[in-house]
């Protein structure tokens, strides 16, 4: 099972990293978005009326898609005042119930980020400033979420995979 679990696990973590990047490529682009509006608003009095709506909706997408690669760098703000507490061996119940909790709220943030796009393509919704397509912008939610599914499995099962040694060593 190792083989196949350490393949999948680098699957996992690829398809992560890609998600990151281009997320930081659309904080780029983004960036220079706003700087491009900002000198042509003040210095040449031409705003650029559309900017602010593709920005936000860059930086939606870059988060979503980064999300995953932070739980993958252990980088998510939390509170380790329980864990930093418990004996080495029930430290492993709790990151289990952690990532299985991680699944379940995670799961309804996809399930209600399809229904959104369901309603989105539905109701033919287009976004105020340039007439894009608002599913576009919303598919972000379900991805982001697919991505950070991935994530909490494969922490899941690296967890469990090593469970037994640390039992064993801890013996």
């Amino acid at each position: 099972m190792r083989p196949l679990l350490n393949n999948t696990l680098k699957m996992v973590d690829r398809v992560t990293t890609i998600s990151a990047v281009i997320g930081g490529v659309l904080i780029a682009v983004m960036t220079a978005i706003v700087t491009i509006a900002v000198i042509t608003r003040y210095v040449l009095s031409q705003p650029i009326g559309w900017s602010e709506e593709v920005s936000i909706y860059m930086m939606i997408w870059a988060i979503f898609l980064g999300t995953a690669y932070t739980l993958k760098e252990n980088a998510h703000i939390g509170v380790d005042l329980l864990m930093n507490r418990l004996p080495p061996h029930l430290k492993p119940f709790l990151l289990c119930f952690h990532y299985l909790a991680g699944l379940l709220f995670i799961s309804i943030l996809f399930l209600k980020g399809i229904d959104m796009i369901n309603l989105s393509v539905t109701l033919g919704s287009r976004s105020i400033a340039t007439n894009f397509p608002l599913y576009i912008a919303q598919l972000a939610v379900p991805v982001g979420a697919a991505l950070l599914i991935l994530q909490l499995i494969a922490k899941l099962l690296l967890l469990i995979d090593r469970w037994p040694e640390r039992n064993k060593t801890e013996a």
